[in-house]
């Protein structure tokens, strides 16, 4: 007679109890690792940065010209007030060409009105997108072609800059030797999703893209901000210029890399205080703009990534439900989480209530970011500023994360 085989009682059952608590803890190891990272980055970073708060006001008898490009789509609501803040910001060679790109809203008729009340506004209105460009960049491009200053600084139309900002930058950047300067903005927000959701970005943008290493020539790391970044004419010369970006989705850390690759010394600089940008009016606007992105790698690894992200940034909570080891390690990551957001959040001029649901600022960036991966896949491109591009043409124009040489 053959013996029977017996499994103890509750054994299949303790096994994936088992299972489940393993894996949870390796949720809450990598999470409160992730976190650690993050923490030590950014505390290196507020050590070392340098701060437009920090940089003197300098008397001179003399300043170089500087052209503040500014492309310009459908900004009518907010055009107005942020050029009028800029002219009045108080720098004395200032020239600002604003760039209306087929805007089909007041955006042209306000340009042309602030052209007319003030000699220093130079307008170029774009009527048509050529073949093989992305509008933005092609607006840079434009507004680059009517510069005359010796200096450049491209920012968006939605940019407040307080008075005494363009001396202090640049007086630093000449005595410094620098030919970019790359500033992150003080951000306000309106709505409940939204100043969560950029917080947390900001956060991870500070924590992870190595900025303190932006200043090293021998270094890679490159560094642009959309919503200030400051060049050197004759840097820009010595590249092949905004061509090269002309389907480059995230074109102001692409103009960071195009100059560093061509030998520009670059710095980041925190601009909390005196460069302020509403990023986002609300968490619609938001989602819909990271729509562009979600043709930039395929469908899977993008998906892939954002479900890393969530894991990594909530995978701590698992832990709080167990004891032992995982319920203290969850813990200590929860109160590393909320130091590390509170502090970036007063660092950069972020609203500091997200401190207290921290991680739980990715879950917006996460969905918008899952949403613009399966509408690129189910479309087959992308729809950005009124243009459609091929999933196709989006990937070969690409610049970062390209081995391509200027």
């Amino acid at each position: 007679m053959a013996a029977a085989i017996t499994t103890p009682r509750g054994g299949p059952a303790l096994a994936l109890a088992r299972d489940v608590q393993l894996l949870a803890l390796l949720f809450v190891s990598l999470s409160a690792l992730w976190w650690t990272a993050q923490a030590v980055a950014i505390a290196r970073a507020v050590r070392l940065l340098p701060r437009i708060a920090d940089m003197p006001r300098e008397a001179r008898p003399a300043w170089p010209r500087l052209s503040l490009v500014v492309p310009a789509r459908n900004e009518a609501a907010q055009l107005e007030a942020a050029v009028t803040a800029r002219l009045a910001e108080g720098y004395p060679e200032l020239e600002l060409v604003l760039v209306d790109d087929r805007s089909d809203d007041d955006t042209g008729t306000i340009a042309d009105r602030l052209a007319a009340a003030d000699p220093r506004v130079l307008v170029e209105h774009v009527s048509a997108l050529p073949n093989g460009w992305l509008g933005k960049v092609h607006a840079m491009h434009r507004g680059l072609a009517r510069a005359r200053g010796e200096w450049l600084l491209f920012s968006d139309a939605d940019i407040h800059l307080a008075p005494g900002t363009l001396e202090r930058v640049l007086a630093w950047a000449e005595r410094e030797g620098v030919d970019h300067v790359a500033a992150i903005p003080s951000v306000s927000a309106r709505g409940p999703l939204v100043a969560p959701a950029l917080a947390g970005f900001f956060r991870l943008f500070t924590g992870l893209a190595r900025l303190t290493a932006v200043s090293d020539p021998a270094s890679k790391v490159a560094i642009g901000s959309g919503a200030f970044n400051l060049v050197r004419r004759s840097a820009l010369v010595r590249t092949p210029g905004l061509e090269w970006l002309k389907m480059e989705i995230g074109d102001d850390v692409a103009l960071g890399l195009l100059l560093k690759r061509s030998g520009a010394r670059q710095a980041a600089v925190i601009g909390e205080g005196f460069i302020t940008l509403e990023f986002y009016p609300s968490i619609k606007v938001m989602i819909r703009a990271l729509e562009k992105n979600g043709a930039t790698a395929p469908a899977p690894l993008l998906l892939a990534g954002v479900c890393a992200l969530v894991v990594l940034e909530l995978g701590f909570l698992a832990g709080l439900a167990l004891d032992g080891l995982a319920a203290w390690l969850a813990l200590f990551t929860l109160g590393l989480a909320i130091v590390t957001q509170a502090a970036v959040s007063r660092w950069l001029g972020l609203p500091r209530w997200p401190a207290l649901v921290p991680g739980l600022s990715v879950l917006p960036l996460a969905w918008a970011l899952a949403r613009s991966t399966v509408l690129a896949w189910r479309r087959g491109g992308v729809m950005w500023r009124g243009t459609f591009y091929p999933t196709t043409t989006i990937r070969a124009g690409m610049r970062l994360g390209a081995a391509a040489k200027p």
